[in-house]
């Protein structure tokens, strides 16, 4: 398995382009690839909005990572926890699905093989959900770009993780499945959620290693019947060295 961190786009004027500070750091620390993380522009740092980069800027950002000896494996589309609260039912996210689709388009462009999505804290039914979800795993087969729902948001807004899988099997696409993200809230254990997403598992994240609450020889024991790609941190950059040198002792350990 090779390991991952979420990056952004910095207010850093050091080097060819604002992503190219956590390029140079992840490379440095040792990171196989990146999750390009797409949101709006704060805190004076450059958009991050698919829309708004440029051919150019992808032409940059694929150069950068091949210098930094990276894949940029995944993106994730960060902003619906913004547009969620402007636009808190599913009914209404006709411009939204438009944005994840051009998320889906930036993706491939930048060589990514595959996506995280999710509607935040938007309400509705399974239903409306699934039909986004249908739209979304078609424009992904449009792309060659798989497409995953985070499930940990899942959870706490839309349903249960058993719903989750439900709508994945109905939709019945290679290109959707879910971006396995085991929160602390959970009513599961991790190695527990392993089990039920199974194969249906399209990439993971995962936040600072967990010791005194996960038992991960149980968790990696079941890891291991279904998923062998990527393990993503969503964690901050400067916990990243710490993270990535307890992970590799696990995985020494129970892989």
């Amino acid at each position: 398995m090779k390991a991952s961190i979420r990056v952004g786009f910095t207010r850093h004027t050091v080097g060819e382009h604002p992503l190219e500070p956590s390029l140079r750091v992840a490379s440095e620390l040792g990171f196989d690839g990146v999750e390009l993380c797409l949101e709006p522009r704060k805190w004076g740092a450059p958009s991050a909005w698919s829309e708004d980069v440029s051919s150019r800027d992808r032409t940059i950002i694929r150069g950068l990572a091949e210098r930094y000896r990276l894949d940029i494996a995944t993106l994730s589309s960060d902003w619906p926890g913004y547009y969620s609260n402007f636009c808190p039912r599913l009914r209404h996210w006709g411009r939204g699905l438009e944005i994840l689709k051009s998320d889906i388009e930036l993706a491939e462009d930048l060589g990514a093989r595959a996506i995280l999505v999710h509607f935040a804290g938007a309400k509705g039914t399974l239903e409306q959900a699934k039909e986004m979800l249908s739209e979304l795993a078609y424009e992904g087969e449009r792309r060659d770009v798989k497409v995953g729902y985070e499930s940990g948001l899942w959870t706490t807004y839309l349903g249960t993780l058993k719903d989750l899988c439900e709508v994945v099997d109905e939709i019945n696409s290679k290109y959707l499945g879910i971006y396995w993200h085991w929160w602390p809230s959970s009513i599961m254990q991790p190695h527990e959620e392993v089990e039920l997403v199974g194969r249906r598992m399209m990439c993971l994240h995962s936040s600072d290693i967990d010791l005194q609450n996960v038992n991960y020889e149980l968790m990696l024991k079941a890891l291991k019947k279904y998923y062998d790609w990527y393990w993503v941190f969503e964690v901050e950059l400067e916990n990243a060295e710490r993270n990535l040198k307890l992970w590799r002792e696990l995985m020494s350990r129970y892989w």
